[in-house]
């Protein structure tokens, strides 16, 4: 069964930092449980920076992360990350799932 985790009760409507984001996964990688939703929930903001270390601790966990409940703007910074990537020729499997908008495709 996967662990459910909301976000907004860790780091509240916005996630400013990348070392949060690291500690974040330092915890979530320590967990039993193989799969873990992330539920975006509240969150209303995430920097450039936290969206871009969430992706690469994401793409060197073992555990399997899916994310859940995505504003439009946390989305799109995500997006942003992602389209940066794909422009340097590196090729990423992040995606979540957002009943307003989807990730670029990779």
């Amino acid at each position: 069964m996967a662990k459910k985790i909301l976000l907004s009760e860790r780091f509240g409507n916005n996630i400013f930092t990348r070392r949060t984001i690291s500690a974040f996964f330092e915890e979530i990688n320590n967990l039993k449980e193989a799969e873990i939703k992330i539920d975006f929930s509240g969150v209303k903001f995430i920097s450039r920076s936290c969206a871009d270390e969430y992706i690469k601790q994401k793409e060197v966990s073992r555990k399997k992360i899916v994310e859940v409940n995505m504003s439009k703007d946390v989305c799109s910074m995500f997006n942003v990350i992602k389209h940066q990537y794909k422009r340097a020729g590196i090729t990423i499997s992040f995606d979540a799932h957002n009943p307003h908008k989807r990730l670029i495709p990779a």
